[in-house]
């Protein structure tokens, strides 16, 4: 949706973003707690960010059991990388020779 805006030296063109219609805001009440993000997002058919932002002024937030998952799966995509590059590498200390 696009809406032009006219002052005295220019025109613009804006971009508007879509309304939450009720059906998405009842639907993000109801997958906040349980759900990434990104997981609402992809079934609201929204941006991440546009969840995040809808679900703070809405004054939600996530239940302790997601928040614990967020965690480990933060954790392990922090850390999984860097243990697969480990694995195929030698140890930076020479090995001492007798």
């Amino acid at each position: 949706m696009q809406q032009t805006i006219k002052n005295n030296t220019e025109a613009k063109i804006v971009q508007m973003r879509p309304r939450w219609t009720r059906e998405e805001v009842v639907l993000l009440k109801r997958l906040y707690r349980t759900h990434s993000n990104a997981e609402i997002a992809e079934i609201i058919g929204r941006k991440v960010s546009s969840v995040v932002f809808k679900g703070h002024r809405l004054g939600l937030s996530k239940g302790a059991r997601r928040l614990k998952e967020m965690g480990r799966e933060n954790i392990s995509r922090r850390w999984e990388p860097l243990k697969a590059t480990s694995v195929g590498k030698k140890s930076l200390v020479p090995a001492k020779k007798n």
